[in-house]
């Protein structure tokens, strides 16, 4: 009884070794996120590009903290969508050129434009 016991623990623990050998990394995990529960995709997605310099953010509005800075005619490709309290639009999903491709993130609508400019 007592070796069966041993020999069920020792497989345990050769399972758990094997799935935390497995597991992604933190980067990994932040790297492939899910669409944020504020988002609304009712008119998404979309092919887009800023008209300006600006961040991309953690969360819909200027209170949250910046992941980057996106030059003007980054483009973007907006997941979905989503509205701060004071009505102002924000659109969340991947940057697709420039040094912050790949990044996900957050960025204004009032600085957003539809289509590439980036082949």
């Amino acid at each position: 009884m007592i070796r069966r016991l041993l020999n069920a623990a020792a497989a345990t623990a050769a399972v758990l070794a094997t799935l935390a050998a497995a597991a992604p990394t933190p980067q990994a995990q932040a790297a492939v996120m899910t669409a944020p529960k504020a988002c609304n995709t009712d008119g998404a997605p979309a092919q887009l590009h800023t008209t300006a310099a600006m961040h991309l953010r953690a969360g819909r509005g200027t209170g949250h903290r910046s992941l980057a800075v996106l030059a003007k005619n980054t483009d973007f490709y907006a997941e979905c969508w989503g509205v701060t309290a004071a009505d102002v639009g924000w659109a969340y999903g991947v940057v697709e050129s420039g040094p912050r491709s790949g990044r996900r993130g957050w960025v204004a609508g009032d600085h957003l434009a539809t289509g590439y400019k980036h082949p």
